[in-house]
């Protein structure tokens, strides 16, 4: 499989940039998601439930995971893109912290109550979400972020 383009967007940047000193590991998880997001040894999986389609997931190390999706190239010719959707820490315990429940919230969706299956990512093809999702979902994590930085806490979209 050719090299893929990982597109971190900026709200996601701020997320990374809290990582820094942490351990973990977000850097050799990067480099393994260009070269290839399928690969046995990154062990990502579809999340469960509705996001099931578009997200995909990979246990980063200190209980930080990572959420992605896959896009196609922007360029006919050029390589197919890994859109980082959001890094944070697994706190089944303080949902309102929790790297799965924020992400849920952020598309507006459910997160299902019941044990993540973790299928393989790419076993059925690539996560793909809709331009139009993504915009919407980036919007709602921009503001959640600017509120982050400001000290705000804000609840998320249908509370």
């Amino acid at each position: 499989m050719s090299e893929f383009e990982v597109v971190t967007p900026r709200a996601v940047r701020k997320l990374v940039d809290e990582l820094v000193g942490k351990g973990a590991g977000y850097r050799t998880f990067h480099d393994q998601l260009r070269r290839d997001p399928c690969a046995k040894q990154l062990a990502a999986y579809r999340l469960s439930g509705p996001l099931a389609p578009i997200v995909c997931g990979i246990h980063l190390r200190r209980g930080f995971r990572l959420a992605f999706t896959i896009q196609p190239p922007e360029d006919p010719e050029g390589p197919t893109r890994v859109v980082i959707l959001y890094v944070g820490q697994r706190e089944p315990r303080h949902t309102e912290s929790d790297v799965w429940s924020v992400l849920h919230d952020l598309f507006g969706v459910e997160n299902p109550p019941a044990d993540h299956l973790r299928p393989p990512c790419c076993d059925d093809g690539f996560p793909d979400v809709s331009q139009a999702e993504l915009d919407a979902f980036l919007d709602e994590l921009q503001r959640m972020t600017r509120g982050r930085q400001s000290g705000r806490r804000r609840s998320p979209p249908g509370v």
